[in-house]
């Protein structure tokens, strides 16, 4: 987790500055034409018309079934792969938000991903404050969708069998807004605050892929860290 806070991204400033030809792409990362993507896009959203009906259901899908772990697997490039993702069913923000994307592309929905810094006050309540001292995840990541003529972002990451374990807030869509992590949990007690956004992108930045297996040592260690307690965001 360390190596992301020494990179440095700044994206488009406005969500409005994406192009939306190119936020309906298949590339290496975002790899939408995959048969199981094209597939499971299908699946998810047969017999509806409507584009905030088909966000929404890809949303739960990318929200439950896709069960957040803080620390994946990773082995190799290919594990940022969209359809690896699916396949796996499970991981960080990162895995999720470039699956959630592709999923929305495959149904002809445009869309980008975004990345902010943000505070995760629980953290500093748990071990993880002996690698998080200050809980800033640095590069937290989530999609962004255009419907309706406006961009929205969408952050499916917490699964609601953890935010039920954990007493978080479970985010939902709701037409017309954003959704967003939440600033408290279901007890008042304050869970994200977000403190710099990074910007806007088309494809997802391959520094965070060159970063990570760069550093793939230092992420077996996060991971043995994380799973002796099973802890969680």
């Amino acid at each position: 987790m360390s190596s992301l806070r020494n990179i440095k991204i700044e994206g488009k400033s406005n969500p409005a500055e994406l192009n939306t030809t190119q936020c309906l792409l298949s590339d290496e990362w975002i790899d939408h034409e995959h048969p199981t993507i094209i597939n499971k896009a299908k699946e998810l959203t047969v017999g509806m018309k409507d584009d905030w009906e088909k966000i929404n259901a890809i949303f739960e899908f990318i929200r439950d079934e896709i069960v957040y772990n803080f620390a994946p697997v990773i082995e190799s490039e290919t594990d940022w792969k969209a359809s690896s993702v699916l396949k796996q069913k499970n991981g960080m923000c990162h895995q999720k938000s470039n699956l959630q994307v592709a999923l929305f592309r495959a149904v002809g929905i445009p869309a980008g991903l975004t990345y902010q810094s943000a505070i995760d006050y629980p953290l500093l309540k748990t071990r993880y404050k002996e690698m998080i001292p200050d809980g800033v995840l640095a590069y937290h990541a989530l999609g962004v969708v255009h419907v309706d003529g406006k961009w929205f972002r969408m952050d499916a990451t917490l699964d609601s069998g953890l935010c039920d374990r954990r007493g978080y807030q479970l985010t939902q869509v709701n037409k017309g807004e954003e959704t967003l992590l939440p600033k408290t949990k279901k007890n008042g007690d304050p869970h994200f605050e977000m403190i710099k956004d990074h910007g806007y992108f088309e494809a997802y930045p391959e520094v965070f892929v060159d970063s990570f297996t760069a550093n793939i040592d230092k992420w077996k260690y996060w991971r043995s860290f994380v799973r002796k307690e099973h802890l969680s965001m």
